[in-house]
Parts: structure tokens; sequence; C-alpha cells
């Protein structure tokens, strides 16, 4: 008989590592009867006749072989071709039916191990290395057992048999391939078995008073499924005399490895319920006695060796539950089973304190198996009873006396795979209430000062069981970081300031968010901590606020906006701090939308509301700027005290520079009053033009105040338009023209259309101004811009003059002649104010030579040079709006203008001469 089974590999896992089974990947089964015909069945069941004639072939070319290998013993190589070829086919079949090749080869190996000869039979071997493995693999554990019939399967359970017998024969010799088929064959758990679990034992009839003296195997309990057929095979062992021999072999105490001893009691292990007591302490238990002292027994070097192969290690745990498991069945045993659970965590310490990392890791599992077996199923009640005595209580006291946690913790931690096994543990540890404040120093102390793949395994831990941490734990943890960051560097800081910040991500309750705010607050206001550190901390801080699951969220950032208010009014040490934060927490608010407050969900806070709760609290805006002019009042103090001061290296809080405090808090109001939509009022904005513009400690001070001011007239101006003509008047216009700046020019100049705007004396008129009143507040202002500034300021104050009196209103515009004189007499006769200055200053007695020359002091000269720069920029003020009003008239005219008269105009003559 032949089997073909769709293919679904099944994998056994020998202890010495050998790997004795193939894939098995087909979609048909073949059944081949005894006549040499065969059956084909497909997936959909059709059958169809194929007749065969190579049986005949294959004894004819067998009689060959066995003339021509007169070295070896008999075997049927013919036999063992034919099933090579069947089974490693793509299309396999598996022949199991009677006078088959499996039959056959099994039948003939049994004949070669009686007499001693199959080694010497290289054929005899492989079969027992590939053929007799892969043959068994697929008809005990493939997915296709379940589609065969009723005499297939029995085929199969007699070439059982005769494995059973096989496997018995050279039960002494340790043979690992035999072993481990005869584990699969008392697996009652494989597709085979569990098929068939309602047969019935030909050995041991249901209701059969046979006393276990008598029997090796009994039926179970459970009368659903009394697996009658491994039954018999069990008891076929035991008859064979496979139990006897099997005690001799551990008595005689020779090579008992681990690997031999795990190949020799799996399949009991596996069977464990279907033994007979007697069976179990007659044969069995002398073995499960002897084995804790052989292992026991074991040097170090000889268990390391043992746990390189992951099998083998595993091997070690597999004895002892398999031994577990044959106790169990033995009345008032519990004793027993209770040292055999001791000795296995023994073992388990031994390779974790010995094993390289294979065997660290193989070690683990076995922890974390134990603890999976004490957690998850602390009522569960089988024939095992492996929970009664091994509590989840007493494993975790185990852990702590052995010292396990600190054992793991020595290294391998830049394996992530290990950081997982751990952290089960540790997960088991605090389940149990067990972790202590040691434990997590321990645990924090593993990855200080090591490589980075540690500190992030180590902080990915700690992030995943901070939730689980009692509060003392959880505030212990917090006393680490703060232990750690004194002597951390930049990049340990780094990382230290993400996992904290990990710790809150989604924290609903609010209390771990609070401590880890707390933290960063505490941290930030460090003072050995480097400024970037500082703003990393910050920035953490802030997204916690805005990434909290809290319900008080809102609540929780008012709190941390209010602390904030409290360090501005503390001083000038940590304001620029306090300002970034609290711009950063009310930025975490929308800005207000365009509706009615009527449309707008109650709990709903927007950004202008929140700058307004600030503001009529803690009057913030008053708050800032009196920050700013105390701060000034004190560098004002220290630079009459250190000439040759350099503001761009001049740090008042060891952190920012001073260019940095100004600009910084102007910033801030900046931010208030647009964001806020508040006023600037006239106290604040007089108080800051002082200190800055009119008071200023350097240039860049006075600079700064310009741009701000600037930008507080732009398209939405944020100072108080009640305001801005007083300003204007007892502010901008009382500055030395001479201290200017390009930005101050622009300040000016947008203060100037502004508030001569709002008088009516300027009109708006898309991009640029009508002027419809010749009297504009600020003129005469500009007018000493013009005579006393710089060439590049003058320059700018000469273009807004031609801007103003070259764009007239209606009104002017009537009168157009009569403004040309009046300004043109303007501007005379402040060209004579200057001529006659310089006269006098000729005139002087000490200043004039007989040739007419000038001689005299240098302060002289220098009046006289300014007195004349003044004269020539006023004549450009005349040149620029004259040449402005001469352009803009371009019709022809009576009277030629100046250039075309004095050198003619360009005329181009075109002459045509006719050819005749």
């Amino acid at each position: 008989m032949t089997i073909a089974t769709r293919g679904q590999g099944v994998v056994v896992d020998p202890p010495d590592g050998q790997t004795n089974t193939q894939s098995l990947q087909q979609p048909q089964q073949i059944v081949q009867p005894v006549n040499g015909g065969s059956i084909q069945l497909s997936e959909t069941g059709i059958l169809a006749a194929d007749p065969s004639s190579d049986q005949q072939q294959m004894n004819n070319e067998l009689m060959g072989e066995d003339n021509s290998e007169v070295t070896e013993p008999d075997f049927p190589h013919a036999k063992l071709a034919l099933l090579d070829e069947k089974i490693s086919s793509p299309r396999w079949v598996v022949p199991v039916l009677p006078e088959q090749e499996l039959e056959v080869l099994l039948q003939a190996s049994i004949d070669l191990c009686r007499k001693g000869l199959d080694v010497h039979s290289e054929a005899c071997q492989r079969f027992f290395r590939e053929g007799l493995t892969v043959s068994f693999t697929k008809i005990l554990t493939d997915d296709a057992v379940n589609s065969w019939k009723f005499n297939i399967h029995h085929c199969i359970y007699q070439n059982c048999e005769r494995l059973v017998e096989l496997c018995v024969v050279k039960l002494s010799q340790d043979w690992f391939p035999l072993l481990d088929l005869l584990a699969m064959v008392f697996n009652p758990n494989n597709k085979f078995h569990t098929f068939n679990g309602t047969r019935p034992s030909e050995t041991v009839s249901p209701g059969s008073n046979i006393p276990d003296e008598d029997l090796y195997a009994q039926l179970p309990p459970d009368t659903r499924t009394p697996r009658g057929w491994l039954v018999d095979l069990i008891n076929r062992f035991g008859n064979l005399g496979g139990f006897q021999i099997l005690l001799e072999r551990f008595q005689s105490g020779k090579n008992l490895t681990v690997s031999v001893i795990y190949a020799l009691i799996r399949p009991f292990g596996l069977c464990y319920e279907f033994l007979t007591v007697h069976t179990i302490v007659k044969y069995l238990m002398p073995i499960v006695e002897m084995v804790p002292v052989i292992l026991d027994g074991l040097t170090d070097d000889e268990l390391k060796k043992e746990a390189k192969n992951e099998s083998k290690n595993d091997a070690i745990s597999a004895i002892i539950k398999a031994a577990k498991c044959l106790v169990a069945r033995v009345p008032n045993e519990e004793e027993m089973v209770k040292s055999l659970e001791i000795f296995r965590l023994k073992m388990i310490l031994r390779l974790l304190q010995i094993s390289s990392f294979n065997g660290k890791m193989n070690a683990l599992n076995e922890v974390n198996k134990v603890i999976a077996s004490v957690t998850y199923y602390p009522h569960r009640h089988t024939g095992l009873e492996e929970e009664e005595w091994l509590t989840a209580e007493r494993m975790a006291k185990w852990i702590k006396e052995n010292r396990v946690l600190q054992i793991v913790l020595r290294d391998s931690l830049h394996q992530p795979q290990y950081v997982e096994k751990l952290e089960k543990i540790l997960r088991f540890i605090i389940k149990e209430r067990a972790l202590t404040l040691e434990d997590l120093d321990n645990v924090w102390a593993a990855q200080a000062g090591k490589h980075e793949a540690i500190v992030k395994n180590v902080h990915d831990l700690l992030a995943k069981l901070a939730w689980d941490f009692s509060p003392e734990q959880l505030d212990h943890l917090f006393e680490c970081f703060q232990a750690s960051w004194t002597n951390a560097n930049k990049k340990q800081r780094e990382k230290l300031l993400e996992l904290i910040r990990r710790l809150a991500e989604d924290d609903k309750d609010g209390v771990m968010a609070h401590k880890v705010l707390t933290l960063f607050w505490n941290l930030a206001h460090s003072d050995d901590v480097p400024t970037e550190i500082m703003d990393q901390a910050l920035t953490a801080h802030v997204k916690i606020l805005d990434y909290s699951c809290s319900q008080e969220r809102d609540a929780q950032k008012t709190v941390w906006l209010d602390n904030c208010v409290e360090e501005l009014k503390s001083g000038d040490k940590w304001a620029l701090p306090a300002l970034k934060q609290i711009r950063e927490i009310c930025c975490l608010y929308e800005p207000s939308p365009n509706m009615n407050h009527s449309q707008r969900s109650h709990h709903i806070y927007y950004r202008q509301e929140v700058i307004e709760r600030l503001q009529n609290q803690h009057s913030l805006v008053i708050l800032v700027t009196n920050s700013l002019t105390s701060y000034m009042d004190k560098v004002r103090q220290i630079a009459k005290e250190n000439n040759g001061l350099d503001p761009n290296n001049f740090f008042p809080d060891n952190r920012y520079n001073h260019i940095q405090q100004v600009q910084e808090r102007l910033n801030f109001l900046r931010f208030l009053l647009k964001d806020g939509q508040l006023w600037l009022c006239a106290d604040q904005a007089k108080e800051i033009w002082q200190c800055l513009a009119e008071e200023a400690v350097f240039p860049s001070d006075r600079e700064a105040c310009f741009k701000w001011f600037s930008k507080l007239m732009g398209e939405e101006p944020d100072l108080d338009p009640a305001i801005n003509k007083d300003f204007f008047e007892n502010n901008i216009l009382q500055l030395d023209p001479t201290l200017l700046t390009e930005s101050g020019m622009k300040c000016f100049e947008r203060f100037f259309k502004a508030v001569n705007s709002k008088e009516g004396k300027l009109k708006a008129k898309r991009r640029a101004f009508l002027m419809d009143d010749v009297d504009l507040i600020g003129t005469e202002y500009i007018w000493r811009v013009v005579t006393n500034s710089g060439d590049d300021i003058a320059n700018r104050a000469i273009e807004l003059l031609k801007e103003v009196n070259t764009n007239l209103g209606p009104r002017l515009q009537s009168s157009l002649l009569e403004f040309h004189e009046t300004y043109i007499s303007e501007c005379l006769d402040r060209l004579r104010a200057h001529y006659d200055t310089v006269s006098a200053l000729c005139h002087e007695d000490d200043g004039i030579k007989d040739d007419g020359g000038l001689i005299g002091l240098p302060v002289t000269l220098n009046k006289l040079k300014g007195e004349a720069v003044k004269m020539c920029r006023v004549m450009k003020v005349l040149q620029e709006y004259i040449g402005e009003c001469d352009g803009d008239f371009t019709v022809e005219r009576k009277i030629l203008p100046l250039h075309r008269a004095c050198r003619g105009k360009h005329l181009a003559l075109l002459v045509r001469f006719s050819n005749t």
C-alpha cells in the first residue's frame, strides 16, 4: 500500500539538534493495494485504476545487489531505493500496506538488529536516518490523516507495532532517530492518535478488571477518547521488555548525557496519562530518582557545553517536566513533585549564571514559562497539578532570594529580544508587589554610562513598565532621573528627556503627567544645565501639556501659566524662559475663529481668552514692561562701571546675551498685543521708548525699539489710536534726529502718516497718501532730519518730503501755483538762513585771510562744512521737488525747460531722393 498526502510538513525536534523530518507538501493521495495495482484518491475523492508492474522488477534488482554486495548483511536495497523515490518525489507516497516497502524494510531492520548486524549495513543505517523517519512523520502527523479510511489507518497501526518492536531492540543503544520516532508514536496528541481516539483497545477491554500489575498501559478515565491503539502500542512495548531495558539502561549509568536522558524519558513523559501506576513505580520512578542526581552532578563546563545548543538547553527543562508528569500519577508523591520543581528552578538558575547568550535566552524562556504557568492558570487542576506547590508568591520569592534580576541585568541588554524576556519577569514581579526600590536602582544602573543601544533598550523597558509602578516606586524612579541628570553629558540628557516625556504621553488620570511636568520644570531650573538642554526640557514640558489625555488638561495648562507668571515676577534670572513658556503654552490653544461667542461650544477655550485672563489677573503687559525697564536700569548701571561692554558677549543671567534679553521681551509683548487683541497703553509705550530709544545703553537697544514700534504700527496697529498723536509729538519728535537709523526713519514715517491721517491732513488713496493740509504734524522734524542726519537717512527724509508735497489732495490741487510758490519760498528761506550762518562764520575776525582763504580753528571749519552740507541738502530738496513737478507736466510748454534751452534738442531728419 502507498499513501500520498497533501503535505503539511511536521518538524520533529530531537534533543541533539538533528533534523530528521522533511517538509511534506503534495496535493494528492495514492493507495496501492496488495495485488500491485494502485488507486489514486484525488482531493475530490474520484477513483481511477492504474496497474503497476514495478514490484517484480525491483525484486530482481534486489537479488542482483544482494549477490554483488557480499560484504554487507542482506538488506532489501531495491525496496529502500523505491521507498526513497516515493517519499522524495514531488508527488510523494508512503507504502504502508502489508508486504510493501515500509513493512519489508521494518522487518528486515528488526532481523538485522536482533543479530547485531544493522551497524554493518550502511543501507539499514540510512533507512533509520531518512526513510523511516520521513515515512512515519508523514503518516502520523500530516493533516491528510483525517481523510484516510479505516483499513489504511489499521495498516499504519500495524507498522507502528513493528516500529515499537524495532525501538525495543535498539533501546539500549541510544539510537536517537528511533527514540524520536518512539516519542512520535507515543504522543497521544499526534494527528494519527487524535483521529483514532475512539478506537477500542485489543489488549484492554472497557470495564475489564485486569490488575495494573499485568498491564503496562490502561485506558484513561475519559471513555469518549480511549485511544485504544496507543494503549496497545504501549503494552506491546512493555511486553517486548522495553520498560525493563529502559530501567537497565539508566541503572548502567554509562554515558547518560542530557541528550540521552531526554531522548529516553521523553516518550513516556508524553504518554504518562496512559501508563499504569505499577509500571511507573516499578520501572520509571527509579529513573526519576536518578535524573536529578545525574543532572546535578554536571560540572559548570559540562552544563555550559550542554547549553550551547538551544534544543539541548530546552531538554533539561523537558526532562524535569516529563519526570514531574510521571510522578504526578503516583499517589502520595507530592514531595517528589515539589523537589522536582525546586530542582528545575535550580538548574535554570545555574544556566543563567554560567551560560552564553543563547543559554541565557533559553533559561529566561524557562523562567517565563514557569511565570506563565503560575500567573495565568493559578486555579487549573490537571493530573500534573504543577501549580499546587509552585505558586506565584513562591516564584516571586525565588526570584528575589536568588537575585535573578541582578543576574539578568549583568549583560546582553543590547539585545532587544533579551530585554523582552526581562520585561516579562519584571512585570511578574511588579504584579506580585515584589519589586523593591533596590531593584529599580539596579535596573537604572544597568544603563548608566553604557552603550547607546543598552540605554535605549532600558529606557524603552522603563517607559513600558512605569504605568504599573506604585506611587513610591514612581517617585523613586524620578529621583533616579534627577540624580543621573547632574553628571550626565549632553547626549545622555537628551535621552533622559525623551524617556521622561514618553512616561506622560498617555496619562489619562494626570498623575504621571503631573510628576513628569514637575520634573521637567525642576530640571529646567537647574543652574548647571546648559541652555540647550533647558530648552529641550521646556519643549518636552509643553509637549506633555499638549498631548495630555487628562480631562483636566485646560486646568493643567492654567496652573503652569500661573507658575510662569510667578517666575517672571520673581526677577530677571528666569524671566526669558518663563516668557517663552507662557507663549508656547498659549499657542497650544487655537486662535479665535470668526464667530459669535454664542455659536461656540462652552468648553472650548481660545488663545485670546487665555491671554485676556492673564492680562486681567496679572496685568501681564505691565509686568513685562516693568521687567524690561528694570532690566535696562540694571544694565545701564553695569555699563557705567564697565566701559567697552559688548552686548553680544554680555550674558546677565549666564544664558542669554543682552540682545536676546531685550528682543525676547519685546517679542513677547508683541505676541500678547497681537494674539490677545490688546492695545498698548500710553504709559507702557512711553516707558519702552524712553528706556530703549532715549536712554539706550547700546545702539542695538535703539534699533530694536525702532523695529518694534514700526511693527506695532503695521496694517493692524497694536498701539492705542487714541494716544498716537501724543506719543508721536512728545516722544518720537523729541528724539535727536542724528540718532535715527534706517529702522528709526521707517518708524517715524509710519507714525507720521498714521497721525496725520487720523487728523485728516493726509488722505489714504490706494497705496499712497494725498496731502490735504500743508500744516502736517512732524514736518519740521523731517527738515531737521534732512539737515542733521547722515546722508542715507537724510535722503530718506528728502524722499518723504517729495512724496507728501508732490501728492496733493483735491483742495490743494485747486491752488497749485500758490502751493508751488509757498513751498519754493520755504526752501529758499531755509537756504538763506544757512547761507547767512556761513557768511557769519566766514567774517569772524580769526577766520579771514587777505586772499579770501579760510583759516582759523577746526571748530569753525567743522561748522562751516556742516552748514555747507545743510545748504546742499536744502537745494537737493528743492531740486527733487522741481524735478518731480517738471516730470509730471507732459504737454509742450511755451517756455522751454532749461535743459532744452541750453543745449537744444536732438532731431532726426529723413531725406529721400528720387532716382530721376
